[in-house]
């Protein structure tokens, strides 16, 4: 016979257990849907189209001009900087459309790289000028001269294009133009094909331009994803590339039809022949990310 004490105690004792349970059950399962709800959270603010914050960029930048053209010191080396241009020879670059340097249409003269003129004669000149390498995120230094009335342009992330039996380089391009005497400043959305500017895509902000004929200096600075165009030591573009002002500027633009424009993680530099006297020196680059076997 169970005796009526140790019945209550017993009735206690289950009912309780029976509550530690379910209380038990019940947190654990309102801890699991919690976590569940904020790994989902989080996963869709891992996908939202909210641009990057990279870091901020300072709207004006020392202008380099070494003492000696074409030459860096011991610690721009250290600091990972390298010519692209030695002032002496067209090593590291190739035509558009052979693996070697142009034949005519270029010219190499006193540490300077130069565009021939050529005037209508446009195709017949040495075309757009590649880089051999292919690059990623990095920051370019580039000293130029434009002629009155002249274009050309230093393009990135660029890969060749055949059209009408000419081969060119597609890509994004940091303008240069002689504002002043070329047609082209006043074509296409008002202000995007302006010197420095984003070519068709992005106006560049008023900068100090040095004139024509004169060396102006130039930067591009591209890393993830992140793009700044400089113009002698001004920040005068700045875009998240792939954000939604990114998609809504191309469908906008002349590139509209081009697939993937700009989207691919490496591509050439090139030198845009144009057929109008334009010289470049002092061409250096520094890359913000390991490249290992890519060229």
């Amino acid at each position: 016979m169970i005796r009526p004490a140790v019945a209550l105690a017993a009735t206690t004792l289950l009912a309780t257990g029976t509550t530690l349970a379910a209380t038990t059950l019940l947190a654990t399962g309102t801890t699991l849907a919690a976590t569940a709800f904020l790994a989902t959270e989080a996963a869709l603010a891992a996908t939202t189209d909210e641009p990057k914050t990279i870091e901020t960029r300072p709207d004006q930048i020392e202008v380099w001009s070494p003492a000696i053209p074409n030459t860096l010191t011991p610690e721009e080396q250290a600091a990972g900087w390298r010519l692209l241009f030695d002032g002496r020879s067209g090593a590291g670059w190739r035509a558009a459309d052979s693996e070697t340097f142009p034949a005519e249409g270029w010219a190499i003269e006193d540490g300077v790289l130069s565009i021939r003129e050529a005037g209508m004669l446009e195709f017949r000149a040495g075309g757009d000028l590649f880089s051999r390498e292919r690059f990623g995120d990095f920051v370019l230094d580039f000293e130029f001269t434009v002629a009155p009335g002249g274009n050309s342009g230093i393009k990135y992330r660029a890969e060749a294009q055949r059209a009408l039996g000419y081969v060119y380089a597609l890509g994004c391009e940091f303008q240069i133009l002689d504002d002043a005497g070329h047609p082209d400043a006043d074509r296409g959305r008002p202000g995007t094909r302006r010197l420095a500017g984003l070519y068709d895509l992005l106006a560049p902000s008023e900068a100090p331009f040095r004139g024509i004929g004169v060396w102006n200096h130039g930067r591009i600075h591209l890393e993830q994803g992140r793009l700044s165009h400089y113009l002698n030591g001004t920040r005068v573009v700045d875009v998240q590339i792939d954000s939604p002002q990114w998609r809504e500027t191309v469908a906008g633009s002349k590139f509209a039809d081009q697939q993937g424009f700009c989207a691919s993680p490496r591509g050439h530099l090139a030198l845009q022949d144009h057929g109008d006297l334009t010289r470049y020196r002092n061409v250096r680059i520094r890359l913000l990310e390991p490249a290992p076997g890519d060229s």
